[in-house]
This record gives C-alpha cells, structure tokens and sequence, in this order.
C-alpha cells in the first residue's frame, strides 16, 4: 500500500470536509443574497406603490369596491408606458379576497381563494413570490409569464389599519439578471476565501508533514544502522568467541608440542646423562671414566642448547615501555639478531602507545611474519612496512621470494604458525592476509582498528 504523507491525508481529508462547506455556505449566503435583494426591490417597489395608491383607496375603509373616480385617477397613474412596461398588471384587493381594482377589467368585483402573498401582506408584511401561474386570479386571465409578484399593505390614513393590499406584477428580467450577478459574486467570494483557509492550513500542515517525514527516515536510518550494527557486533562476538575457542585449543596443542620438545630433547639428554653417570660409579680406568664424562658433558651440553631454544620462543623481549612503532623495531632488532640477516623497515604515519596484550600481538606478527620469510625466502628481500593512520595500524611482511638454485632455510618452528596468528588478531577485531606479490615473494598483512581492539584488549 502507497504510504500517504500528512499532508497529502490532510489535503484529501480537508478538501472533502472544505468543499462540503463550502457548498454548504454558498448555497446559504446566496440564498440569504437573493433574498435580501429580493426583499430590498419589493420593499422599494412597495413603497413607490404605496405613495402612488393609497390615497386614492380611502373608499376601501368603508366599502369593498371603490368609485369610478378612484379607478379612472389609478388608470391615469398606471398607464404610462414605461410604468406598463415594467410593471405589466396591477391589482389591489380588499380584505376579503374581493378585487377592487385591476387593469383587467374583468376581474373587477370578483372574489379569488387568497394567495399566500395576500395573506401575509394582509397581516403588514411586505411580501415578494414569483407568480403561481396556477392560481385562479392567473388562470382567469390566462396569464403564462412567471411575473414577481409583489404584495404590499395599504393602510387606513386615519386609523392606520390595513384596508386592501396592492399586488403588482413586475418583470423579473432585469432582477434576475442582478440575482445571477450577486450569486456569482457570493460564490466566487467563498470559493476563494475557503481557498485561501485551506492553503494556508495546508502550508502549515506540510511543513509539519515535512518535519515528521524528516524525523521519521532518520528514524528508519538510525534503526537500519543500529541494526545492521548489531548484526555486525554479533558476527564479531561470534568470530571473537570462535577465536578465543581456537586460540585456547591452540594453546593447548603449543603446550603439547613444547612438552613433547622437552621430552624428546633436554629429558632425553638429561636422562642419558643420568645413565653415564651410573655407569661412571662402575669404572675404574681413567680413560673409560674421560669418555664417559666427555659423553655426559656433550649431552648436558645439547641439554642446555635444546632447553634455551624452547624458553628463547615462549620469552617476549622487554616491550611494555615501547610504543607500536618500537615494538616492530625490537621485532626486527632481534630477528636480525638471531638470523644474522638485514631487514628493511619502513614507517609512516603516528606512533601510538597500546595495551600491552596488541603490543604482543604486534611483535608476534612480524616475528612470525620474518620467520617465514627466512624460512621460505631465504632472507631474500626482507621488508616490514609500518603505517599508523589513528585509529588505524597496518603491519606488512614482504620478501621476494626464494632465489633460482637455493634452497630453503632450516629453522626450527618456534612460534605458533600463521593459523595461531590469524586467531590471535581476530580476537582483536583485526584481519590477517596473505598473498603472493606480482613480480614474486609474499605479503603477509595485518589490520587492526584501535577503538574495537582496545576493547577486545581490555
């Protein structure tokens, strides 16, 4: 389903609700308009018909007729063209329903069922309807024109009380021509002014909208983030778990190997010596007791080679004090040492103080590293680069590989192999990477970024 912003539900939502009152208000004002407009011109109609008749319709306060006189003076006053011409009928009737007068002769002394308009001017209200064209005063004479009728009250100048009304029928052409204007008027100004209401609602509720909208991506960005954050620290909590699993079999199986080099070396040596030694009680030449004591000192001798090459690989150098930098220096410082080869060493970037446990991590590597390189490439090439680009630290061993025609070094295996290495930085949140150079020898890599190696070191 298409997600609708706020304002697009509000511009629907207020539209409907807007456009309902604005029909609604239209048709009322209009209305209320027309009516008042329409009151207006019967009130104005009323009057001038009043100050023409009244005084000749005296004779109604006492008889339901009036003289010949009074009707000659009314048609004298009525017969004008332009009068004719606006208002086409006249007729004033009595209160009983009788017609006094009219321009239709006919209808003089003729009593009719009373109009709704004659009724209520008959009680002083000035009164304007368009014309029943079924009433009986209209279909005696057969009028077929909607004429606007207007009722208006005559009144008894002595006693004030009403003795006839006047009904005049006047052409609507020209009012309703006015009518139409005023409601074009009364609805275009609604319109516009219910326009006007909702845009300006609708600019406020928009940038509302716009607010929420903005929170709430960044709210699905922060939860996209935080979650795929949380996917991401799982995956490092299970890699470290792994790793420390690993790390504690391998540590394990390096304490195997290194009782299983004391046994086979130094023990075995020593044992043998032992032996010399119980046989030394037995004999009485001194010649045989030189080569038995010449054959126990060699032994104790390669006793103490074997025993001092297992200790050399469990013990660090003195690194606590030194910073990263220092730390791969003294790697190679005793590399070259022991090998009597050249390493080349190159930095860049900062120096940075760590944890003791990543400063041992870092020397392992590049021991590790170094060995391999010694081992597999004869020395050939040795290189470690070092850069340190806060919070990141990247370690690289390189060599170029083995020379045409030699063959590899013998070395003892003394550290943990690049598989205990690999363990050992993961458990950091680092990577280690190996591979081979294009124009020949490896690249052994490693990566660590400080902030989640500090808390994996701590």
């Amino acid at each position: 389903m298409t997600h609708r912003t706020l304002s697009t539900q509000f511009l629907i939502a207020s539209g409907l609700v807007i456009l309902i009152a604005t029909l609604s208000a239209g048709y009322l004002t209009t209305r209320l308009v027309s009516d008042k407009a329409l009151n207006s011109k019967a009130g104005t109609t009323a009057l001038l018909v009043q100050s023409l008749t009244e005084a000749e319709v005296q004779a109604l306060a006492l008889s339901k007729v009036l003289p010949a006189a009074s009707i000659t003076l009314l048609d004298s006053l009525f017969d004008g063209p332009d009068f004719k011409a606006r208002f086409p009928h006249i007729e004033i009737w009595a209160p009983d329903g009788t017609v006094a007068y009219s321009r239709t002769k006919q209808m003089i002394g003729h009593r009719f069922s009373f109009p709704e308009g004659l009724k209520r001017a008959l009680k002083g209200d000035i009164v304007a309807v368009y014309a029943d064209l079924h009433a009986d005063e209209h279909t005696f004479r057969n009028i077929d024109t909607q004429y606007l009728e207007i009722y208006s009250p005559l009144h008894d100048q002595a006693s004030g009380r009403i003795i006839g009304v006047a009904e005049i029928h006047e052409d609507p052409s020209g009012f309703a021509g006015e009518v139409a204007r005023l409601r074009i008027v009364t609805w275009t100004t609604v319109a516009l002014f219910s326009f006007v209401v909702m845009l300006g609602l609708f600019l406020i509720v928009r940038r509302g909208s716009r607010t929420i909208e903005t929170q709430r991506h960044a709210l699905s960005h922060r939860a996209e983030e935080a979650e795929l954050a949380s996917k991401e620290l799982m995956e490092l909590r299970d890699t470290a778990r792994r790793a420390s699993m690993e790390l504690a079999n391998m540590n394990e199986t390096f304490i195997r190997r290194i009782g299983a080099d004391l046994h086979d070396g130094p023990v075995q040596l020593m044992t043998l010596a032992i032996l010399q030694l119980d046989e030394l009680r037995d004999l009485t030449r001194k010649d045989e007791r030189d080569r038995a004591l010449d054959a126990t000192n060699k032994a104790l001798g390669e006793a103490l080679i074997e025993t001092r090459a297992v200790t050399k690989s469990l013990l660090l150098p003195e690194i606590l004090h030194l910073w990263a930098k220092d730390v791969v220096a003294e790697a190679i410082k005793q590399h070259e040492a022991r090998t009597r080869t050249k390493v080349a060493f190159t930095s860049s970037g900062t120096n940075a103080d760590l944890p003791p446990a990543l400063k041992t991590c870092i020397y392992r590597f590049v021991q590790e590293g170094l060995n391999n390189a010694y081992r597999h490439a004869g020395a050939n090439g040795q290189r470690v680069r070092c850069r340190i680009d806060m919070p990141v630290i990247s370690i690289s061993v390189e060599d170029d590989g083995l020379p045409p025609g030699t063959l590899p070094l013998a070395a003892r295996e003394g550290g943990m192999g690049l598989y205990g290495l690999r363990q050992r930085i993961e458990s950091f949140g680092g990577s280690l990477t190996i591979g081979k150079r294009p124009d020949g020898g490896m690249v052994l890599a490693m990566t660590l970024e400080l902030q989640q190696a500090d808390a994996a070191a701590h």
